[in-house]
């Protein structure tokens, strides 16, 4: 059955420097002759947007004012006119990736595989301030863009797939190419980093230490078997520091993977990972993270960064899902509490991933 699309919509809207994004009515976007027109049924929070709502300047290639939110799923109403039939149909539920690159043979990003660092006006970087994000009822995006969702994927879990699962798959799975023999230590255990270690287990790393300063977290690895001698609360004074625990146990790590990006994590992995280690950062906490020459250099460390991931990357995880291997912890709520869920998020009191709901109250934003 055919969709009814208004002509305009509800979204929030992010100008930089304002810090809090607000309410805004706005037009429906019309889907290019290769793209989708998606209703968003599913929308996740992340703290990368908090970051952006606490910019004070736009970085380069970056919009002043944009639809906010880069986490979604929803159901396709229109498809762009030369899109084949056989690829996607008005109904189809898809998982978005948030950034699926221009796909141009000159862009030297995309014809080295690496589309998710692709910055051109046309890559996507849905709600990052190149295009528009997906806080809003509707979104226009690329085919390439899309994974259709596997039978059995809920779509509050699939809301987060393109980025808390994807970014932390790509990073276990691929940056650090995590290995059976392998003992690794992974830092923060929220809405990204709880994904990274069932990852891990899945891919059967020999030994996995987990670090998170908040003991919740940590309960929830044990529930699914880290050894709770392997976890290590940084919110406990009187807890012993996992680098001095491998030190003490002569532990050799292998690989670190930094889900926090903060500077006490990032210093924390130089010393607990062996001579010839690999740290991978995912966070992007901190603007700045010390990195020690006599320790990093002289040990002959790799550091590598890992961002995001690929579409084979999405549907990878999407199938893990439906198979129940990994199953992201989330908390829903409605989209109308945006601006105090990201408040939450900022203060370290949302434990999972939050999954807002299309509540949309019609008749109170700006015209």
């Amino acid at each position: 059955m055919a969709h009814s699309i208004p002509e305009s919509m509800e979204a929030w809207i992010q100008q930089i420097s304002k810090r809090v994004p607000f309410r805004k009515r706005v037009p429906v976007p019309k889907p290019a002759a290769d793209g989708l027109l998606v209703k968003i049924l599913a929308m996740g929070v992340c703290h990368s947007d908090c970051t952006i709502a606490a910019m004070d300047a736009p970085i380069p290639g970056m919009r002043l004012e944009f639809i906010l939110g880069h986490e979604a799923c929803g159901e396709v109403v229109q498809l762009g006119s030369n899109v084949n039939a056989s690829d996607f149909a008005v109904g189809d539920k898809v998982a978005i990736l948030i950034v699926p690159g221009c796909d141009h043979a000159s862009c030297p990003q995309c014809n080295r595989g690496l589309h998710a660092i692709c910055r051109a006006p046309d890559s996507g970087n849905y709600g990052l301030g190149i295009d528009d994000g997906m806080f809003a009822e509707y979104i226009a995006i690329a085919t390439r863009a899309a994974v259709k969702l596997p039978a059995g994927v809920d779509i509050h879990e699939a809301a987060v797939a393109a980025d808390a699962v994807l970014t932390s798959y790509q990073a276990v799975r691929y940056t650090a190419d995590v290995q059976p023999d392998q003992t690794i230590a992974i830092f923060g255990l929220g809405g990204v980093g709880l994904n990274g270690l069932q990852t891990a287990i899945h891919l059967r790393a020999k030994r996995i230490l987990v670090v998170d300063k908040r003991q919740a977290t940590l309960d929830e690895a044990v529930k699914i078997g880290i050894p709770k001698e392997d976890t290590f609360c940084t919110g406990d004074a009187d807890a012993k520091r996992i680098e001095q625990y491998v030190a003490e146990a002569g532990i050799q790590v292998d690989t670190a993977i930094d889900f926090v990006g903060h500077a006490d994590t990032f210093q924390s992995a130089q010393f607990t990972v062996r001579p010839g280690g690999t740290i991978v950062v995912v966070g992007l906490i901190s603007p700045t993270c010390p990195f020690i020459p006599m320790v990093s250099v002289m040990n002959a460390l790799t550091i590598k960064g890992s961002y995001s991931g690929t579409r084979k990357g999405l549907a990878e995880c999407l199938e893990l899902m439906a198979k129940g291997v990994l199953k992201p912890l989330v908390e829903t709520n409605g989209i109308e509490e945006l601006p105090s869920v990201m408040s939450d998020l900022d203060e370290g009191k949302v434990k999972s991933r939050m999954v807002l709901l299309p509540d949309w109250k019609h008749g109170s934003s700006k015209a």
